[in-house]
Order: C-alpha cells, then sequence, then structure tokens
C-alpha cells in the first residue's frame, strides 16, 4: 500500500508541474491507447485549478473523441475490430433509432476504458455529430468532478478533499441509479458492457 500511495505521489507530482501543453496531448492521445483518463484529469485540477483545469480537459476530451471515432469508423477500422474482438467485445449493429441510447448508455457504464468506448461507437458507426452531442456532455460531468478533486488535492483544509470524495461517490451512485432508469425502459438493445451483437457486415 505504501509503494502505491508513493508511485501515485510522485506521478501526481510530475504531471502537477507539467507544463499545460503536455497535459492535453497526454490526455487527447494517451487515453488512445488504453492510459486510464482519470490521473491525467485530476493532474489538471492540480496543475491548473478547477475552471482552466476544466476547460482544458474538456478541448483534449473532444480531440480524444475525435480520433477516436475516425480512426475506428475510417483509418484503423480493421485493425481495431480485431484487437476488441481480442478482448471480449463486439462490435454492435444499431438502427439509428438506437444510436443515443446506446450512446447514452455506453458512457455511463462503470468500468469500459475511454478508448474502448470511442472504438465501439466509432466501428458500430454511429452518427459523429450525435457521438459528440451525447458524448461530451457525459464525460465533462466526470470531469468537472475529478478536476475538483485534484484541485482540492492542493488546498490546506482537509474538507475540501473530503466533499470532493462524497462528491464522486454521490456523482457514481447518481450514474448507477440513471444506467438502471434507462435500462428499465429500454427496447431491448446489445450489452454496452460487451459492445452488442457481432457486426456480419464487412467493414463499411
Amino acid at each position: 500500500m505504501d509503494a502505491i500511495s508513493q508511485a501515485w505521489h510522485t506521478t501526481m507530482t510530475a504531471m502537477g508541474d507539467a507544463h499545460p501543453a503536455l497535459l492535453f496531448l497526454a490526455l487527447a492521445l494517451l487515453p488512445l491507447v488504453g492510459v486510464p483518463a482519470s490521473p491525467l484529469i485530476i493532474a489538471a485540477g492540480v496543475r491548473l485549478g478547477t475552471g482552466a483545469g476544466f476547460a482544458l480537459v474538456v478541448a483534449a476530451l473532444l480531440c480524444d473523441f475525435s480520433l477516436g471515432y475516425w480512426l475506428a469508423r475510417r483509418w484503423m477500422r480493421t485493425p481495431l475490430t480485431r484487437w476488441l474482438v481480442g478482448r471480449g467485445h463486439v462490435v454492435p449493429v444499431l438502427a439509428p433509432a438506437d444510436e443515443a441510447q446506446f450512446i447514452l448508455l455506453f458512457r455511463i457504464t462503470p468500468g469500459i476504458p475511454l478508448s474502448v468506448q470511442n472504438y465501439v461507437l466509432g466501428l458500430a458507426g454511429v452518427d459523429f455529430t450525435r457521438y459528440l452531442l451525447i458524448s461530451l456532455p457525459v464525460q465533462a460531468v466526470y470531469a468537472l468532478t475529478f478536476v475538483w478533486f485534484g484541485n482540492s488535492l492542493t488546498q490546506t483544509g482537509t474538507w475540501r478533499w473530503v466533499v470532493a470524495m462524497a462528491t464522486i461517490l454521490a456523482l457514481g451512485i447518481a450514474i448507477k441509479l440513471v444506467r438502471k432508469g434507462l435500462t428499465k425502459k429500454a427496447e431491448p438493445l446489445p450489452d454496452p458492457s460487451m459492445g452488442g451483437r457481432p457486426d456480419p457486415m464487412p467493414p463499411r
């Protein structure tokens, strides 16, 4: 536990001293290769504070989502399909009317890496505008919470990070309740945790 704590502290110190441009590039590009985004978002809060950190994170996520979508949709469709299938995910087949609901459910399903979310939705061929209009606000809620938590780590008052931690837990519970409500009301859709049914069609 001490080793993990020390590694976390070292990482946060290094990223907290990083140039904002480096943080932006890290958050825009590293999640595409499976690096968790949460520590980078927290580091933005440590380095820049809540307001500027949130603005940087949202801009970086916009780039990350766009790159991930088009990598999967056009430029690297075949290798990414093989990569996802090799990890137990399959490409969903969606009717246009189901896209918004699936994007929302997929984005709020816990445990799915950001890269997998982007690639599965790109491979599914969901409408790009709809993809951004749903994905960005959902992830912005997460981002604001984690940026705020990162900023609270720089404050002397213990109550600040306690409140931030409580907010993160409350957000997790709220997301779980929202997902449960959406799932109950929804028509049967491909399971977001697995990516849906295999796509029998050739790459588009």
